[in-house]
Formats: C-alpha cells, sequence, structure tokens
C-alpha cells in the first residue's frame, strides 16, 4: 500500500466558487502516477434482485412498500445530507455499517435509495450526488488503488476529494481496510449507485415512523392493528395504486430489470458524478 500520512485536520472549506472556477484535476496522491487515472464505461445494472438494497434514513423508507411488493430484500444505512453539505467526511464513513460495507467488499452491486425534497423535479438528494460519490472515491482509492476522477454538480473536484482522503483520521482509515480481506479475487472496483425519486414528505417524523412499524416492526398491538391498511397516500407515491406490481408479469432476471423497472415507478438511478446528466445547482 502507498505510503499516505493520514492526519486529522480541519476540515477545508469547499464552496461553490471554487468548483466554478476549477479546472479538472488529475489525482497525484501516494505512489499512484497521473497516467493510472482510469475512467470507467457506464455501469450496466445487474437484474434488480442480484442487487443489494439499503434504503438511507430517513427519506429513503419510502421505498420500503414498493420493495416489499416486488419481493425484494433490503437493509438500511445512513449518510445524512446535512453531513455531506458540512463535510464531515470522517463521521460519514465512520458511521457506514458493517453489512454494506461487507457488500461492497464482495463486489456485489449495492443501491442506496433515497429522496429529494429541495428538487421536486429531479429529486436527487445530496446524500446520493455528493455522500455516495465520495464514498465511491473514498473507497476505490483505499481498496483498489484506483485514481478516478470525482465529480460534483458536474464540476471535477477529484483534488478536494483526494485532499480529504489523505487528511481522514487513522481510525477511519482502519475500519474501512479491515473490509479488504473479503475481497474476492478478480474484483477491481466498487459497485455503489443511487436510486432516487422526488418526495412531499420531508420533514414528516411520524411519515416515515409510520412505515416501519408497519413493515419492519413485528410487534402486535392496537398501534400495530392501526396500520393494518397501507395508506393510500403511500401507495400513490410508489405507484403501487395504479398496478405497478411484481405480478404484472415483469420477468425480474431480466439483464434489464433494474433500471426498466426503476424508470417505470419513476425513479432515477444516480451512476455516478462523471456519468450524470442532470444540473443538480437546485440540490
Amino acid at each position: 500500500m502507498h505510503a499516505v500520512r493520514h492526519r486529522m485536520l480541519q476540515t477545508p472549506t469547499l464552496n461553490t466558487t471554487q468548483l466554478e472556477t476549477r479546472q479538472p484535476a488529475v489525482c497525484k496522491a501516494g505512489n499512484i502516477p497521473a497516467t493510472s487515472r482510469t475512467i470507467s464505461a457506464v455501469p450496466a445494472l445487474p437484474a434488480l434482485p442480484a442487487c443489494r438494497h439499503f434504503l438511507n434514513l430517513t427519506n429513503g423508507i419510502e421505498a420500503l412498500p414498493l420493495l416489499e411488493s416486488l419481493n425484494i430484500s433490503y437493509s438500511f444505512v445512513r449518510i445524512p445530507s446535512t453531513w455531506c453539505e458540512q463535510q464531515r467526511f470522517d463521521l460519514i464513513l465512520t458511521n457506514l455499517d458493517a453489512s454494506f460495507l461487507l457488500q461492497l467488499a464482495l463486489g456485489h452491486c449495492c443501491l442506496v435509495w433515497d429522496f429529494g425534497s429541495r428538487n421536486k423535479k429531479r429529486g436527487i438528494p445530496r446524500a446520493l450526488w455528493y455522500g455516495v460519490e465520495f464514498v465511491t472515491y473514498i473507497l476505490r482509492r483505499l481498496w483498489f488503488q484506483r485514481c478516478t476522477d470525482a465529480w460534483l454538480r458536474r464540476q471535477n473536484v477529484t483534488s478536494v476529494f483526494e485532499r480529504h482522503y489523505s487528511n481522514l483520521d487513522k481510525n477511519t482509515v482502519a475500519k474501512l481496510r479491515y473490509y479488504m480481506r473479503y475481497i474476492p479475487p478478480g474484483a477491481t472496483d466498487v459497485q455503489l449507485y443511487g436510486v432516487s425519486k422526488a418526495t412531499i414528505h420531508d420533514p414528516d417524523p411520524g411519515y416515515y415512523r409510520d412505515i416501519v412499524l408497519q413493515h419492519v416492526w413485528n410487534g402486535r398491538s392496537e398501534t400495530a392493528s392501526q396500520l393494518s391498511k397501507l395508506p393510500e397516500q403511500l401507495m400513490a407515491d410508489n405507484n403501487l395504486n395504479q398496478g405497478n406490481t411484481v405480478e404484472d408479469g415483469i420477468d425480474m432476471q431480466s439483464s434489464n430489470t433494474a433500471e426498466v423497472l426503476l424508470e417505470r415507478f419513476g425513479y432515477k438511478v444516480f451512476l455516478g458524478g462523471m456519468y450524470s446528466v442532470e444540473d443538480y445547482r437546485a440540490m
């Protein structure tokens, strides 16, 4: 492993003005030469059931009924948009769940589901276009010594991400390195992507609490019985009242199932900043 001095420093502020005037950056940290930079081809998602699904707390809970209607297993992760905005990257990385990191290390396609509220049309939350982009960059650098460009809002921020990578706390680095032992032979990349949609329920903690109590909590009480019927609004949010269920004859094992299904239910796929064609300035 190349020698990179990890030290704990105050995270420098990344402002919009700097991004708009920044020239395309090249990763030059450690012993990795600039010529080793790689630009991946546009990822092709596997069938939806073949991916590992993580609902980002809190808004990602809204996708829970849809995944259950498709008989798809899911778990949870927490990448707060606020932490991304504040650039609390050590906190983001140290709070990543063990199951989440293990699935990524094993080379599985991992989809983080989240809902955006600021831009009702595009619905891409900061936790995806910023958080997922940063996590992917760090894991590529640490696990595979890959130096790929990082993009935020159509701006190349590789040098900024590289500086954050070099300044990570040694305990954060140690935690992430632990999962390298589970990387299978032949694995060369991190398959981490986002799935998003706009929401009208942020902030409404009671809305998300009710979904969790109905679908995750197995307790039997008066509260559970009151939640026994899926609210009409929740059905409308996921198009479940329009015949869009797994019973419609969808081939769940089709190679195009993931993107076809996600588009059918009104979701957008975030494959990474360099592949993004959306303008996220309003987010």
